[in-house]
């Protein structure tokens, strides 16, 4: 029996109706259930997460859009980055189902974002996108907050001579260490050492206040870069920390007297403390001279208690593990390397705290 339209149109149209009230319910239900991972990412603008907990915390809400799998990775305040949830992104065909993107906040912050969904195209995939762009939006607005309201606090910091104040908290560390020297010296023979290492220390201590002073009168100016031994002047910086540092070989960098005796000292004197508790985490320094440039690896082994701070976090600004700490003395470190043309980078695996400081090499 042959089918005839017209006789019967009433059953097409409610075939039809039918069709699209099926599929006008589908879209519903799947704009809801969207709508709730949309208002999911959205609660997370009002909390009070860190930049790189985010992704984790957004993760529920891309999943459940249809994301498999979420990396990022990149450069954290000069310390590299990465974490990764969900599947390994895999490139498909024709990379329909893969995206990446890149977010930034000035020269310090940088992350690549790749993400991987489980259909290329169609309108679960048109949601699925707008929830990831929220999620960027999100994820850049909290590193250019943290940037800026890093920004605006070393602004005010410079007007109060920011530096200035990190350096003589440093020569006030030498005397405090001078002092319980002397102070436990219960013996003649304790207390003639003491005076040795005073007075083995008191010209570099010297040196540091008579640049302290210069810099307080507003006359500090910056000597154009020489030849410096490097061993020598971990040396000295080491004495004023009150440690000792083992080192192999030898190396010259072509660099400011001044800039890498600021960066030594904010280094050892901001780790000092653990170094001086127990003989066993005693440093270690290999040098070494390569085309152009030098390089200084320092290496220690962790303390017993860990690391106070993540090795992320280590360079941020204002970021310290240590009750009553500025946490500015490895961000100067650092700052004041690549001032010089070189750079200071960290790493913490097997037990081992290792910074590697790199320098432009003699000529």
């Amino acid at each position: 029996m042959e089918f005839d339209v017209r006789t019967n149109l009433p059953l097409v149209f409610l075939a039809a109706g039918f069709t699209l009230w099926v599929t006008s319910m589908a879209l519903a239900r799947r704009a809801r259930h969207y709508q709730a991972s949309m208002q999911a990412l959205l609660e997370l603008a009002g909390g009070t997460l860190e930049p790189l907990d985010l992704p984790a915390a957004a993760w529920p809400a891309l999943q459940a859009a249809g994301w498999s799998g979420l990396q990022w990775s990149g450069d954290w305040y000069g310390q590299s980055v990465q974490g990764a949830l969900g599947a390994p992104p895999v490139l498909a065909p024709g990379g329909g189902g893969q995206q990446t993107h890149h977010v930034h906040s000035g020269d310090e912050v940088r992350l690549a974002i790749t993400l991987q969904h489980t259909v290329p195209r169609g309108e679960q995939r048109l949601f699925a996108n707008q929830l990831v762009q929220v999620f960027l939006l999100l994820l850049e607005t909290r590193l250019r907050e943290r940037t800026g309201a890093l920004s605006a606090a070393l602004a005010e910091r410079a007007r109060l001579s920011l530096y200035l104040q990190h350096d003589m908290r440093n020569l006030a560390q030498w005397v405090m260490w001078v002092s319980t020297d002397f102070a436990n010296a219960h013996t003649p023979s304790e207390l003639l050492a003491a005076a040795e290492r005073l007075r083995d220390n008191a010209p570099l201590a010297q040196t540091r206040a008579v640049r302290l002073n210069t810099a307080l009168g507003k006359t500090a100016q910056t000597a154009p870069p020489r030849v410096v031994a490097l061993d020598e002047a971990l040396h000295e910086a080491a004495s004023l920390a009150g440690i000792e540092v083992d080192t192999q070989g030898q190396a010259t960098a072509c660099i400011a007297p001044e800039l890498l005796a600021r960066a030594l000292d904010n280094l050892l004197s901001n780790l000092a403390a653990d170094w001086r508790e127990g003989r066993s985490l005693r440093p270690s320094a290999a040098l070494q001279s390569q085309a152009g440039s030098a390089q200084l690896v320092l290496t220690c082994p962790l303390p017993a208690q860990g690391m106070a701070l993540p090795p992320e976090k280590l360079f941020e600004p204002f970021a310290s593990g240590r009750p009553g700490g500025l946490g500015l003395g490895l961000y100067q470190a650092r700052k004041s390397l690549r001032e010089a043309g070189g750079d200071l980078r960290a790493t913490a695996e097997a037990g081992q705290l290792r910074f590697v400081l790199t320098m432009p090499g003699a000529v």
